[in-house]
């Protein structure tokens, strides 16, 4: 039997990420499958997590030229899929393979990333849902109750958001 994960990130998932992603789950007997979903296209407002509020990137990370005063150079280095796909889904599958022995599967979305994550959780039949997200987006989350209003409408027994780590 397999415990199915969906991670839905906003940019690549750096070292500090996969580990502590793969540490919610090391406990587990079971064979642990992640299912990982990005957007192609996360600074628009059909993009990433902070599309689940109803707002655009911009709006929620109060961003302008797309950078933020809070992130670190690390942080800034990651592969942004707008710009780089390719490396976001490799590096950030390898990264997570590394900590867990573990399958890991990518999913790209071009379209309404709340459908793409209700769709994803439901044909893989995940017990959990992760996000990773930027502070802003996370702190968003966490003042709008956005976990508990998720967990109903995806009917996923549990969710979590983790902040972007180095």
């Amino acid at each position: 039997m397999t415990y199915d994960v969906v991670v839905l990130i906003e940019r690549e998932m750096s070292e500090g990420d996969a580990r502590r992603v793969a540490a919610l789950h090391a406990r587990l007997e079971e064979t642990v499958d992640y299912h990982v979903l990005v957007s192609s296209h996360p600074t628009e407002g059909l993009g990433g997590p902070m599309a689940l509020l109803g707002s655009s990137f911009a709006d929620v990370a109060g961003l302008s030229a797309g950078t933020s005063p809070g992130r670190t150079t690390t942080a800034t280095a990651l592969a942004d899929p707008q710009f780089d796909l390719a490396s976001v889904i490799e590096h950030s599958s390898r990264r997570l393979r590394a900590h867990n022995n573990c399958r890991v599967n990518v999913s790209i979305t071009h379209g309404e990333i709340l459908l793409a994550l209700k769709t994803l959780v439901k044909s893989t039949n995940s017990q959990e849902v992760v996000v990773v997200a930027w502070p802003e987006t996370v702190a968003r989350f966490l003042c709008s109750d956005w976990p508990t209003n998720a967990r109903k409408e995806l009917k996923v027994p549990r969710i979590r958001v983790l902040e972007h780590a180095d």
